[in-house]
């Protein structure tokens, strides 16, 4: 019998500024100098969009009004989905214990993910988003 594993799925969320020069990014919990973006495990039973979303409120403060998965990847066992938010409405706020900041993605490149997050930087040149 041919046992299989079900992927474990996470959902982050790039969130620019206006100007598009920034993105919101969020601490390590472990190291207030050290960003990631906004987002997590998704839960059993969610949809990555739903996770996502609870994250980013959970994070930030943020309510995400609109939102589409623009770029994905397998690592192990966690399949990954980063979402672009192009509308949300509140303000930066958490009680979680992560630094919210308005950061830059050499900022972000310098966190637990910089391998995947210059793949992303690459990816929303190609597409013309940055």
């Amino acid at each position: 019998m041919i046992e299989t594993k079900q992927a474990k799925l996470a959902a982050v969320a790039l969130i620019f500024s206006e100007d598009k020069t920034k993105l919101l990014g969020v601490s390590r919990k472990d190291n207030s100098k050290l960003f990631g973006l906004p987002g997590g495990k998704v839960d059993v039973g969610e949809s990555m969009a739903e996770g996502v979303i609870r994250e980013v409120k959970e994070e930030t403060g943020l309510n995400v009004i609109s939102a589409s998965p623009i770029f994905l990847r397998e690592d192990g066992e966690f399949v990954a989905a980063v979402y672009l938010v192009t509308d949300y409405e509140g303000e930066v706020s958490t009680k979680e214990s992560g630094v919210v900041a308005w950061i830059t993605f050499e900022d972000l490149k310098q966190g637990a993910f910089s391998e995947y997050n210059t793949k992303l930087e690459q990816h929303l040149k190609f597409l013309n988003i940055i």
